[in-house]
């Protein structure tokens, strides 16, 4: 008669024969990410994607039988791939409000709120509170337009210079090469603090700014998004304990 120990062996054996199973026949699904460093929600670190999204993500795909392949695609081109060749099954983030003209005439479909955001203006401290008035240049993420701030910046007015990383971005700022950044304000100060730079940049919430949601999209796979609702509605507890563990319960 097998001791409790063997007995325990046993069962630890079957249960990792049956996850190996489990994984081995999940419908394999490509969801399209920002090839940017954007911690918290999401970076990379030796090529693999890490941050928010993907525990998130990782989550739920293990609780449905899903295998996530992440495709890192610059902003420009993974708009491309997602709504026009089509070759991703998922989007994350996205919004419906980010290139409406791209999406007009296309059945996307959107999952509820995942988590708030919300996009800024970061100045030198002695900038703040000066208003517009005090920006000429403004530095942007490559791909990213700044239009959807509210109020509305007139393009006319400014002079907009990109950047392919945020860090660079930041790094500009810092040096002056840029009188503002627009930016995830979250994703700025994690950096701002891992590059020793901690309030040398700051939100001014009294200019143009726009909170929102990052969600979870699709055009080839409706009932994965449902099925990604069902996940966000019964496990209420898990995605709150992300969200604190990545600093974006505050």
């Amino acid at each position: 008669m097998p001791t409790w120990g063997a007995t325990l062996l046993i069962i630890f054996m079957v249960v990792a024969i049956c996850a190996g199973s489990a994984l081995a026949g999940a419908v394999e699904l490509k969801v399209g990410v920002e090839r940017i460093d954007y911690p918290p929600y999401g970076s990379f670190h030796n090529g693999d994607y890490e941050g928010f999204a993907r525990d998130l993500l990782d989550s739920f795909a293990i609780e449905y039988g899903y295998s996530m392949t992440y495709v890192p695609l610059p902003v420009k081109r993974l708009y491309q791939d997602f709504l026009d060749t089509r070759t991703l099954d998922l989007k994350f983030p996205d919004s419906p409000d980010w290139h409406p003209g791209r999406r007009k005439g296309l059945r996307i479909v959107y999952s509820d709120p995942a988590c708030m955001y919300t996009d800024g203006i970061l100045v030198k401290p002695d900038k703040q509170g000066k208003g517009m008035e005090a920006i000429d240049n403004l530095g942007i993420l490559a791909g990213f337009k700044p239009w959807l701030l509210n109020p509305p910046i007139d393009p006319k007015t400014i002079t907009v210079s990109e950047n392919a990383s945020i860090s660079g971005l930041l790094n500009k700022g810092l040096m002056g090469r840029v009188d503002g950044v627009y930016a995830n304000v979250q994703a700025a100060r994690h950096l701002l603090s891992s590059m020793g730079c901690e309030n040398q940049l700051v939100y001014d919430p009294d200019l143009p700014h726009t909170t929102g949601f990052y969600r979870l999209s699709t055009i080839k796979r409706p009932q994965v998004v449902r099925e990604f609702n069902r996940f966000l509605e019964t496990r209420p507890d898990l995605v709150r304990s992300l969200k604190k563990k990545y600093g974006l319960d505050r």
